[in-house]
């Protein structure tokens, strides 16, 4: 497995050498290389736009579903929920 930030400290340490040996420039582009090898930020969620299912909410669900000729994604809008978490209750899966 690798270690990134072990090979970072390795390639500082040998740049500072070439630095202090005079060889400047070659330090400069090693330390160029060390800037390419940083790790992205981990990926954020999206924050929830919807609301939490209860039971009063699944069952108002499934009341809409069995009572109007509503599609699921306007059962979500009517709700304010995800329409895939209208899904999973209409599929039994919450």
């Amino acid at each position: 497995m690798s270690n990134i930030i072990l090979a970072r400290q390795k390639i500082q340490q040998i740049a500072g050498e070439l630095s202090r040996a005079g060889q400047r420039d070659l330090a400069q582009r090693l330390s160029g290389v060390i800037d390419l090898m940083h790790r992205r930020a981990p990926a954020r969620r999206m924050p929830s736009h919807s609301r939490q299912v209860t039971p009063q909410i699944r069952r108002q669900v499934l009341e809409l579903a069995r009572t109007t000729d509503m599609h699921s994604a306007e059962i979500a809008v009517q709700l304010n929920l995800n329409p895939g978490r209208v899904s999973e209750i209409l599929q039994g899966d919450r």
